[in-house]
């Protein structure tokens, strides 16, 4: 199988991201580089693709939550944004870290699901927010109190930015290449996001 093109690859690939974890084999290769892993996938190793599914599913759907804020919508989000990595990843020229692409491709899944979603609501002309469902108390992912519902308060930019920088850990020239925004831009959505944060935190009595 050659990775990224082809209806038996889109296959393949589906079935590598809806697949359970815990039934999936364990990959000989655990210990490679992203960038090793990628190469391999690239030549047409499926494990090394699997592998890379398995590294990095968790962060991608972290960071599509943080986005759209809900847990269904962001497993939905996640695994086209993990699809479309894996139909795509003969493209990736490692001209930015995997994960730096990863997380664009992520950003990108999340946008237009909330475009197709204000459209949506605008033809029905509904004037909801989206629901949000209660986190777990014991998933690491999503357990991380109040600031999580304020986060969802903030515009799309600004959670994109919050999310990757403090969550993810991203620099800012990280979050320029996966959000495709300046730098200066990013370091702006930072500030204003934090300041938002802060006075929505103090008017809901959250310290």
């Amino acid at each position: 199988m050659r990775c990224g093109g082809g209806i038996q690859t889109h296959v393949n690939a589906l079935t590598l991201v809806m697949r359970p974890l815990v039934d999936a084999p364990v990959s000989t290769a655990v210990d490679r580089t992203d960038a090793e892993l990628v190469s391999r996938a690239q030549r047409g190793d499926y494990d090394a693709l699997e592998l890379l599914v398995r590294r990095h599913k968790d962060a991608v759907f972290a960071v599509a939550y943080r986005i759209v804020g809900d847990r269904d919508t962001a497993e939905d989000v996640a695994q086209e944004a993990l699809l479309r990595a894996c139909r795509q990843i003969g493209r990736f020229r490692a001209e930015a870290a995997f994960t730096t692409w990863l997380y664009s491709i992520t950003v990108n899944a999340a946008r237009e699901h909330l475009r197709s979603e204000r459209r949506r609501q605008a033809r029905w002309e509904r004037q909801t927010v989206l629901e949000t469902s209660p986190a777990p108390a014991d998933d690491p992912v999503l357990d991380d109190g109040p600031l999580a519902a304020l986060l969802r308060e903030l515009p799309e930019k600004h959670r994109i930015a919050l999310a990757l920088f403090y969550v993810e850990e991203l620099s800012l020239q990280q979050i320029s290449q996966a959000a495709g925004a300046p730098v200066g831009t990013v370091k702006a959505w930072l500030s204003r996001g934090r300041e938002q944060l802060r006075r929505l935190a103090e008017e809901k009595g959250i310290v």
